[in-house]
């Protein structure tokens, strides 16, 4: 939890000082008469790299975002099989409901798993 904390800091400190030096350098700026000079072929190819790398990574990011939460939903049937009479009982549920030692139903009903059980997972067809 700390750790959480001192992250948070070092980071809210870290954007104070490069917005303080961001707006720092127009005053540097203004103050030197020296014309700005054009961004070289290399800098250039090296800007156009960085965006196109934050575009793949925020349409990687929404992917797996829209996959995991797609998983998430998916209805499943849970098979609660006790390990001593081999009965076997079948429920339907959301994936995302499902514990290691309980689930709940789409009936609304949570289902306790007894540490003689075992509970199987298959996919709904």
């Amino acid at each position: 939890m700390i750790t959480k904390i001192l992250f948070t800091l070092t980071v809210i400190v870290g954007v104070i000082l490069f917005f303080r030096t961001k707006r720092a350098t127009p005053q540097n700026q203004q103050r030197s008469s020296q014309p700005k000079k054009e961004p070289s072929e290399n800098e250039k190819m090296f800007r156009q790299g960085a965006y196109l790398f934050m575009l793949f990574m925020v349409l990687s990011a929404i992917a797996v975002f829209f996959f995991e939460i797609g998983d998430n939903y998916s209805t499943v049937n849970v098979h609660v099989v006790n390990t001593q009479t081999g009965h076997k009982q079948s429920y339907k549920a959301a994936q995302k409901d499902i514990k290691s030692n309980s689930f709940t139903t789409m009936e609304g009903r949570t289902v306790y798993i007894a540490d003689i059980e075992r509970i199987e997972v298959v996919p709904e067809d």
